[in-house]
């Protein structure tokens, strides 16, 4: 996505609100622009000439701008503040929405609180190109154009002279927006670190407290701040020698009109009302200039912040095939399956197995790809070569919804989120009433658990279920799988971590489902193994009688 393309689907459908809003960005403008000639019929008129019959006039003009300025003052702040939320809104959500529809193979590499920044932090410096920096930008010029034709019609020669320091905005402007852009890019890396370091470091604070890690984590941090820091200071200096150069420069036309026009004065060739208007004008003309600098090194600055939010919005999506998926006997065939994460790190070199309806076991020795089998049939990952096919169809050409639909995965981790029990069993069938959720909770036996609290499905689990065991988090996860209904079950090393009530509250409703279901899991307990079962193991040196021997009992092999 280039700012063409972001203009056009982020801004242009609020183009009405922006137009309104420079609407009444140039009411507010009017009492700067009519004020010098106000105050000069007040001097030259009203003052020296005695023509006290315009005073009245000239102070219901001087109330009447103050009231239109201060009004449309409020409403552009308001408008501009409104089109900075809508906006964001819309970027924030659709920048989610590319981020949990790419494929993992492109966002694995991003940190999470890298992540944060750019749809938050950096989606915001972006949004103030078109809802401050363009408004104001053309504000600015109008704010430029205005004021000089009315110098020149006062007097030519003086605004000719006026002008000359012109170039010398320019210029800064130039150096300086370079400058900024740069360092900006620098202090925009390092912040997303920060937040990066923090959001990993207050997930682990177990792990610090239990190895006494404090000290180690506060010097990491310390490395951190210390460049995020450095960073900021070095964009600071830029900013504010941009600020100051754009200051001094900014008192070039006054001294100019005191060379020049103080003596037109003394000669009486300029009124002295006129000299006053013009001093008034050399400010309000050169403010602009000035804020046009300004605008510039912003809007350089504001790049890097658009190629952050860029990169997510240019994240490969995943394929969605177009077939339709309906699983009757759940049949799944791994057939030729070549999967590396990287060049250097291969995990399946021609893999070959097929599942069937009932359970299915991998096991395996840590790294030899068991949870990679997984998260390739529900599509987390691709292949780098062969297919995994699903009553015979491609899972590759399948419509990712429907296959969506038809599986369901329990991560060895459950990956529960900061809100109710309910709301966390819910989400595996948003639809499903309260009486079905209830159901789903009984066949994993935690109905009981989760009614003695004392805000029974209401109660909050906290961030990743941290109020609760591992094997309750387990449960709530298979009651959530229970719930969504679907053809298949994946489950991953889901009764490693758990207590012997649970593991057997779990494998009780898991032999109550495998009749109807197509269940694999992925276990390093040769004791769960069921007879009859299938058993898929991901090494060729343990044999087929050895396994047998572990497990006390026939098994269908597939190495």
């Amino acid at each position: 996505m280039n700012q063409r393309g972001f203009f056009y689907e982020f801004v242009k459908p609020h183009m009405l609100l922006i137009l309104i809003l420079l609407f009444v960005s140039f009411l507010s403008l009017l009492f700067s622009f009519i004020n010098p000639l106000l105050t000069k019929l007040l001097i030259d008129n009203v003052f020296i000439d005695k023509n006290f019959s315009l005073l009245f006039f000239i102070i219901i003009a001087f109330v009447g701008l103050y009231l239109l300025s201060s009004v449309s003052s409020y409403i552009s702040n308001y408008l501009t503040g409104k089109l900075q939320v809508i906006i964001l809104k819309g970027v924030s959500k659709s920048a989610l929405n590319h981020v949990q529809h790419a494929s993992i193979e492109n966002t694995q590499d991003f940190k999470v609180g890298d992540m944060i920044t750019r749809i938050i932090a950096n989606a915001q410096m972006v949004i103030n190109i078109p809802t401050i920096i363009i408004p104001q930008f053309i504000m600015s010029v109008i704010s430029i154009i205005v004021p000089f034709i009315i110098m020149i019609y006062l007097n030519l020669q003086l605004a000719l002279v006026v002008m000359s320091p012109v170039l010398l905005f320019s210029l800064s402007s130039v150096i300086f927006g370079k400058l900024m852009q740069k360092r900006q890019k620098i202090f925009l890396e390092e912040n997303a670190s920060v937040y990066s370091f923090l959001k990993e470091k207050l997930s682990i604070v177990p792990l610090i407290k239990v190895f006494g890690l404090e000290k180690w984590s506060q010097d990491k941090f310390k490395e951190k701040i210390d460049k995020y820091y450095t960073s900021s200071i070095d964009y600071t200096k830029a900013s504010s020698l941009n600020i100051s150069v754009g200051n001094l420069i900014l008192g070039v036309p006054i001294i100019f009109i005191l060379i020049f026009g103080g003596p037109m004065v003394i000669n009486g060739s300029l009124s002295i009302g006129t000299f006053t208007a013009f001093m008034s004008y050399a400010a309000i003309f050169f403010s602009p200039v000035s804020q046009l600098s300004q605008l510039w090194t912003s809007y350089k600055s504001a790049l890097p912040a658009f190629d952050r939010v860029k990169e997510i919005f240019d994240l490969k999506q995943d394929y969605n095939g177009q077939e339709e998926l309906i699983v009757k006997k759940g049949e799944i065939e791994f057939k030729d399956i070549w999967f590396s994460y990287g060049q250097n790190r291969p995990i399946l070199q021609d893999f070959n197995a097929t599942f069937k309806k009932g359970l299915n076991y991998i096991v395996g020795e840590n790294g030899s790809g068991k949870s990679t089998i997984l998260k390739l049939l529900c599509s987390i990952y691709s292949p780098n070569k062969g297919s995994i096919k699903i009553d015979g169809k491609d899972i590759s050409r399948v419509h990712k919804e429907d296959l969506i639909k038809n599986i369901s995965m329990i991560f060895a981790d459950p990956y529960l989120f900061d809100d109710s029990i309910y709301e966390n069993i819910q989400i595996g069938n948003l639809s499903a009433s309260k009486d079905e959720i209830i159901q789903a909770a009984k066949l994993v036996n935690i109905h009981k658990f989760i009614e003695n609290l004392p805000n029974g499905y209401e109660t909050q689990i906290g961030e990743s279920g941290i109020t609760l065991s591992s094997g309750e988090k387990q449960k709530i996860a298979l009651a959530r799988a229970i719930l969504k209904n679907s053809a298949i079950i994946l489950l991953d090393e889901v009764t490693k971590s758990i207590d012997s009530e649970s593991r057997e509250s779990i494998n009780k409703a898991i032999n109550n489902l495998k009749k109807e279901k197509t269940i694999i899991i992925v276990t390093h307990n040769f004791n769960e193994i069921e007879h009859d079962s299938n058993i898929v193991y991901l090494q060729q040196e343990l044999n087929e009688s050895q396994i047998e021997k572990t497990v006390g009992c026939p098994m269908n092999l597939i190495t």
